[in-house]
């Protein structure tokens, strides 16, 4: 959710400069790096889903 700061003509920069020092800061983004990769399951994933899919019959 975001925060409304209301501000007139008679406000200065100082108070402005107050309100959004209250704001909270960013977070640093995830490194997704770390879940990124390739499992190797031993089968080709074709013919394992085509294996599964014969058996249903």
């Amino acid at each position: 959710m975001g925060k409304v700061i209301e501000i007139n003509k008679n406000t200065t920069r100082s108070e402005l400069d107050k309100e959004l020092a209250k704001l909270p800061k960013k977070k640093e983004p995830i490194d997704l790096d770390k879940y990124f990769g390739k499992i190797n399951f031993g089968v080709d994933g074709l013919a394992y889903q085509l294996k599964i899919r014969d058996e249903w019959k």
